[in-house]
């Protein structure tokens, strides 16, 4: 069904997150069954995942007490990385 193809595509783009502790995916779909935006959890398009962290608790040894040294205020859900994505109106 077109369901399962959807939910297929959304967890194939999940496993493109770096996140080390969960992976999410999110596909958008137009009314005639077209994909329209594919997105996963991580730094916005733009963003080097390389450069910001991935800790997930600013009480963790590299967070330090400071919640700018972890991902909370940087990774963005798949959906909303999923609209950034889209590629038509």
């Amino acid at each position: 069904s077109w369901d399962d193809y959807f939910m297929a595509v959304s967890f194939l783009s999940a496993q493109r997150s770096k996140d080390p502790e969960e992976q999410f995916g999110a596909c958008i779909v137009d009314s005639q069954n077209r994909v329209v935006g594919i997105g996963y959890n991580g730094f916005p398009r733009g963003c080097s995942d390389d450069v910001l962290p991935w800790w997930s608790s600013s009480s963790s040894k590299e967070g330090n007490g400071n919640i700018l040294k972890t991902k909370s205020p940087f990774v963005c859900h798949a959906e909303v990385n999923a609209i950034l994505n889209k590629c038509c109106a």
